[in-house]
Order: structure tokens, then C-alpha cells, then sequence
């Protein structure tokens, strides 16, 4: 599982490091359906509200689903923790409906 930071901001390498240590424990349980990973943060700028870090994920799955999820959080770590929780559910939901109805590819477990 590869992940890539798309940002048009530089990253510091506390915040890089603290991502990428945080998705591997977070999808832990279901890295082998994981190929590829996305993880963009930016700054929402003119907010009403304290919420202005924004954080969006995307991921592909090993039959090449498109999943992605972003969420606005008063800090970068706590819209990522919350961004993990959104796409492991959905790659759980995904799975969980390719298996009831049949169409999980074959060579996955090979």
C-alpha cells in the first residue's frame, strides 16, 4: 500500500510521518484490498466557524473502486483520524456487498 500526499502546501515531515504511520494502523485489517492511497490537507480560509483544516482521501481497491472521503476538522490529525474511520467503513460496506453478491475476483487470494 502506497501513500501519495497531494498537497498544493508543503508538508512538514512530523505531519508526513504521523500520516503515514496513522494509515497503516488504521487500515491494518484490510490492507491486502488497499493498492493505492491519496491524502490531501489544506486550510479552509474565510470559516465562520473554528473548523477550517480540511483533509480529503482517496483510495483505490484492488478491483480498482474509486472510494473517497473528505472532511473539515479544527485540526489536521483529527480530520485524518476521522477521514480513516469514513473509507474503512465504506471498504468494509464494498467488500462485504462484492462477497454477499459474488463478485469478488478469484486471484485476490491466490
Amino acid at each position: 500500500m502506497d501513500v501519495i500526499f497531494e498537497n498544493k502546501t508543503v508538508v512538514e515531515s512530523e505531519l508526513k510521518t504521523f500520516t503515514e504511520n496513522r494509515v497503516h494502523f488504521s487500515l491494518k485489517r484490510i490492507f491486502w484490498m488497499v493498492q493505492k492511497i491519496k491524502v490531501s490537507y489544506s486550510s479552509v480560509s474565510q470559516s465562520k466557524t473554528a473548523c477550517n483544516q480540511h483533509c480529503q482521501i482517496s483510495l483505490e481497491t484492488f478491483d480498482h473502486r474509486q472510494i473517497e472521503v473528505s472532511i473539515t476538522a479544527r485540526d489536521r490529525r483529527v480530520a485524518l483520524d476521522m477521514g480513516l474511520k469514513k473509507i474503512y467503513k465504506h471498504v468494509q460496506r464494498a467488500f462485504q456487498k462484492s462477497k454477499k453478491y459474488g463478485r469478488i475476483s478469484k486471484h485476490v487470494y491466490v
